[in-house]
């Protein structure tokens, strides 16, 4: 007996959103958010992970997570933040990045296009699906 592929909300630009669905190996019922309105009405139906770009709603990344942080209904979901586009972060805005996320409660950043240079396409797809997957599994890990 297969279990349901999880919810799962990709918050960014739309270009952003089809790279995510792109790099995904495997299924999940994806709801995607171009604005921090619409996110915040996604997560009034049960959800597994959220995933939130970069580039989401002009810098709205932070905001969506000091929002679910903040509701107690919304705090458990985990949240990973990744960068999808093209706009290279150099290393010390990757880093500060990275330590915001953490610092706000998030579970994770993945620069997504340094994984597919670093590791190649594939495998970067193989990596992404496999946090996606353990994270919408078992809330409140962290990882990368």
């Amino acid at each position: 007996m297969s279990t349901p592929a999880a919810r799962v909300l990709i918050a960014d630009e739309h270009d952003a959103i089809e790279v995510f669905r792109q790099a995904l190996t495997t299924t999940f019922v994806l709801v995607s958010a171009t604005s921090l309105a619409q996110a915040q009405r996604a997560l009034q139906e049960p959800t597994a992970l959220v995933v939130c770009g970069c580039h989401f709603s002009d810098g709205g990344m932070y905001d969506l997570l000091r929002h679910m942080k903040a509701s107690p209904q919304l705090a458990d979901i985990p949240f990973v933040a990744v960068r999808l586009l093209e706009g290279e972060l150099d290393d010390t805005l990757y880093e500060s990045v990275k330590i915001a996320v953490r610092a706000l409660g998030g579970n994770a950043f993945v620069d997504v296009l340094r994984w597919q240079r670093k590791y190649g396409k594939l495998e970067a797809a193989h990596r992404l699906t496999q946090l996606v997957t353990r994270l919408s599994q078992a809330p409140n890990d962290s990882a990368a």
